[in-house]
């Protein structure tokens, strides 16, 4: 037992609280550390960082569900 760590069993491994405020904590942030590198973080839901490309096919699909959403309000008020 020369080689190992010794700590006290009532020791964390890790630290509980990163202490970076755009991280998201979930529930199954070990296994995100594991798969994809660590857990989600709030500046990679930036949508300015998206290629023009992806931005607009957004932009549009965000524009038709708003537009969806108001014809059938529309449709049930005025039918």
């Amino acid at each position: 037992m020369q080689g190992m760590k010794e700590i006290h069993e009532t020791q964390p491994d890790d630290k509980l609280y990163h202490g970076e405020e755009n991280e998201i904590y979930t529930p199954i942030e070990d296994y995100q550390r594991v798969t994809a590198g660590g857990p989600f973080k709030r500046d990679s839901m930036d949508i300015g960082s998206f290629p023009k490309g992806i931005r607009i096919i957004g932009y549009f699909f965000v524009f038709f569900i708003v537009l969806t959403m108001v014809f059938s309000i529309f449709l049930t008020i005025f039918l």
